[in-house]
């Protein structure tokens, strides 16, 4: 997603004219940002992270502390986005090694049956 100035967008090689404005608050503040992305699913990212900032902000930051609670949040929704691709990566390999064991087993089956 691109973001201008902050514009979200599901596909880096969309051009500007696909893209709509949308209107997002995340703790209190209202932005105005451009995507090709539903604003339903902007709303709802916005949500996710404002909770965040509030859960951060209870647990002691104090208001002149803003910027720092809002790092952090960066900082933990990108842990879980690397911890998510890992996770994918180990899958996908998982996958692909248990699929080329299957053709060799296939293979090997369909070899036997022409002997």
């Amino acid at each position: 997603m691109v973001i201008e100035p902050l514009t979200i967008s599901k596909s880096p090689t969309k051009l500007d004219t696909e893209m709509k404005t949308s209107r997002i608050t995340v703790a209190g503040r209202t932005f105005q940002i451009r995507s090709d992305a539903d604003e339903q699913y902007l709303n709802n990212l916005s949500k996710i992270v404002t909770e965040r900032f509030h859960v951060i902000r209870k647990s002691g930051a104090r208001p002149d502390q803003d910027f720092k609670a809002m790092a952090m949040v960066a900082i933990g929704l990108l842990d879980e986005l690397t911890a998510s691709n890992k996770r994918y990566q180990s899958m996908r390999e998982g996958a692909s090694r248990f699929a080329t064991h299957m053709i060799k087993k296939i293979d090997e089956l369909l070899a036997n049956a022409s002997k």
